[in-house]
């Protein structure tokens, strides 16, 4: 796990607050959960630099035996180099690319099956790379696509912590267990609905019915897992019902930068989770483009969740992108 929420280029990349941070979180699911302190490693902030990360990587991963499967986690930032690679970026030093952290993986790890989770801008660079190697188990779930940047909130972790942990709101089908696919499938929506952010994934088709957690109890009430606008003074707020009670109302979860605000409130001060935009395959929609600055014609070619995947009137097939509802309109 490489967690980095500081640098030492402070121009290039802004820190993150460090209170609440979700990755020490996740570590801590895997040592309460048996993990042995010998089979795990964690960076962080000034440890992380890039020839520190890429010595112990190598090294930790040298010690795996056949049997063994591989949880690789990264938060922080990430970019494109001038070759266009992704890279994710360490405390200080040189590009650690999405190809050579796979590569490393290939390389040097005994076992078949690693999962590279990544948690920052242009994440997907990892599910790109990890669907190269047919051969292996390799499993990616990434915060964003390739070439899109990522909100600095904690949804994505959080929403894989949940998965981790097996709250009944991940488990959709309700069958007491949670698949691989499930997870993917909770996180995709999450980023969708709360950061308006397309999530990247890849899962072996082998995999795809792997178990992560049984034994999970069914949901009391079909409204828990639900998406809500809490109503505040006439200001609407977004969070998920994580319990009801008939005397108390509903408990809300808020989305902030950890979220951990939890709140008992009335039902009617509630009112269900809608997409603000939605348009149909085939329309002509105005999107506004960040890189120009400016709204532009554009055809919607598919839909997920509140997202529309476009393509720019007159421009090639490289500038397709998702876009987020309030970015989109007729």
């Amino acid at each position: 796990m490489v967690g980095v929420l500081e640098w030492s280029d402070k121009n290039e990349f802004a820190s993150f607050d460090k209170r609440g941070r979700v990755d020490a979180k996740i570590l801590k699911f895997f040592q309460d959960n048996g993990i042995a302190a010998d089979h795990i490693v964690y960076l962080k902030d000034k440890e992380a630099t890039t020839s520190e990360v890429k010595k112990t990587f190598a090294s930790f991963l040298k010690k795996a035996k056949k049997e063994d499967k591989l949880f690789f986690y990264y938060c922080g930032h990430g970019y494109h180099n001038d070759k266009n690679n992704v890279c994710f970026a360490n405390y200080s030093g040189g590009d650690w690319t999405a190809n050579e952290i796979i590569k490393a993986v290939d390389l040097n790890f005994a076992g078949k099956t690693a999962f590279f989770v990544a948690d920052c801008c242009n994440s997907g660079g990892l599910a790109d790379e990890a669907q190269k190697y047919k051969t292996k188990n390799f499993v990616a779930l990434n915060s964003v696509v390739p070439k899109d940047l990522s909100t600095g909130n904690w949804t994505f972790s959080n929403a894989l912590l949940y998965g981790l942990q097996g709250k009944n709101f991940v488990d959709t089908d309700s069958n007491g267990s949670l698949t691989l696919t499930e997870l993917a499938q909770y996180i995709d929506q999450e980023m969708a609905i709360v950061e308006g952010q397309k999530a990247a994934y890849y899962v072996p088709q082998n995999l795809k019915n792997l178990v992560i957690t049984n034994g999970i109890p069914k949901r009391k009430d079909k409204k828990i897992g639900d998406h809500v606008w809490v109503d505040y003074d006439g200001e609407d707020y977004l969070g998920f019902v994580t319990a009801t009670d008939p005397t108390k109302g509903l408990n809300v979860r808020f989305y902030s930068y950890t979220n951990n605000e939890l709140e008992w409130v009335a039902a009617n001060r509630t009112k269900p989770f809608k997409c603000q935009s939605d348009f149909s395959v085939g329309a002509l929609v105005s999107v506004y483009s960040t890189y120009d600055e400016k709204w532009m014609k554009a055809r919607v070619l598919k839909k997920f969740s509140c997202l529309h995947y476009v393509r720019y009137e007159g421009y090639g097939s490289e500038w397709d992108e998702w876009v987020s509802p309030d970015k989109i309109k007729k």
